[in-house]
């Protein structure tokens, strides 16, 4: 028998003897890849089937034994007999996208995708009720965005701004009750420096300097001028005087003091050391010449009576009254020791 049908026939008994439990057929290809030594190809796969071959091949699917397919029959066509056909992959053609998915990739897919285990839905994130995030359907307004942002980047130099106000109203306030404090001292100094008297070489004097008549022996207007002097340091404000003279009989008493102040002087401000005439009987009638000759005798007394009120700087009253009265013998006013004072 040849060496190439006796192989078909080992190769046939072996077929025979395993069992068909459908798995895939294995090729049976030598070490070297169905290539003898010399590189050629092995006599399986040149020599051409025998009839005897065919029988064999026709018995084994019959029976469902898995055929063996020699790899120029798989070179020529690489199709596997035991393949579902939507499982198989056809060749790729010219000018077809190598990216896509052909029917049977897709159903191939969509049977892996069934099998894997349906993992659970993330649900949508919901911010908690304390939170400000709101959301909604709306469009977000990019203006509203803009001002917002504005108004944050402004709100560190508007914190800034009150800072330094306050810091401003803190120094003016403390400065403020500075100067309160101040005029308050000063104000409660000047009231104590008002109740008290000034000293007598520092207040205001006003006073009768001297007295001078003109001579009347034959009768005629006895005029008097007396001049008041200042002889304190300070000047003497809001200068009044009231004054009167008289002809009496020398058995009358001398005439009071005027009790009222008199109008405003002429020299109503008087500086220290400056003085001022006051003028008596000018405006009178004129003695007789019998009048004139009981004067001089002692039988009538003519008299001078007068006030003067005054001010210091303080605004403190003062007051002179003077009371003279007609000396013949040295025919000149002499004062009477009651009715002159100074306060």
């Amino acid at each position: 028998m040849p060496k190439g049908q006796r192989r078909r026939r080992r190769q046939g008994e072996q077929e025979n003897a395993a069992p068909s439990s459908g798995a895939e057929p294995s090729l049976d290809l030598d070490r070297n890849g169905g290539q003898d030594e010399s590189g050629e190809p092995s006599v399986a796969q040149s020599e051409a089937p025998e009839p005897g071959g065919a029988e064999s091949q026709s018995d084994s699917v019959q029976t469902g034994a898995p055929r063996r397919v020699a790899l120029a029959e798989v070179l020529a066509k690489p199709v596997f007999p035991n393949v579902p056909p939507e499982r198989v992959i056809p060749p790729p053609k010219a000018g077809d996208d190598f990216f896509a998915r052909s029917t049977a990739q897709k159903s191939f897919a969509a049977e892996e995708d069934a099998q894997q285990p349906q993992t659970l839905e993330s649900e949508p994130y919901a911010p908690p009720p304390d939170s400000s995030y709101e959301s909604s359907g709306r469009p977000v307004d990019l203006d509203s965005l803009e001002r917002s942002r504005e108004r944050r980047n402004r709100e560190p130099v508007i914190v800034a701004l009150l800072l330094a106000a306050l810091v401003i109203l803190l120094v003016n306030t403390y400065f403020i009750m500075r100067l309160n404090g101040l005029s308050d001292r000063l104000g409660a100094t000047a009231a104590s420096t008002a109740a008290a008297p000034l000293a007598a070489g520092e207040r205001p004097w006003v006073g009768v300097d001297n007295v001078t008549t003109v001579p009347f022996a034959n009768g005629g207007h006895p005029v008097t001028t007396v001049h008041i002097v200042n002889s304190g340091h300070e000047p003497a404000y809001d200068l009044r005087s009231n004054t009167a003279g008289s002809l009496r009989s020398a058995s009358t008493p001398a005439p009071d003091v005027p009790a009222q102040k008199g109008q405003l002087a002429v020299t109503a401000l008087l500086m220290p050391n400056v003085g001022g005439n006051l003028t008596f009987f000018a405006n009178t009638r004129a003695l007789t010449a019998a009048e004139a000759a009981n004067v001089r005798s002692g039988q009538y007394v003519l008299w001078l009576t007068g006030r003067l009120d005054y001010k210091d700087s303080h605004g403190h009253p003062h007051l002179t009254t003077f009371r003279d009265r007609y000396n013949p013998a040295l025919n000149t006013f002499v004062a009477t020791p009651q009715g002159n004072n100074a306060n």
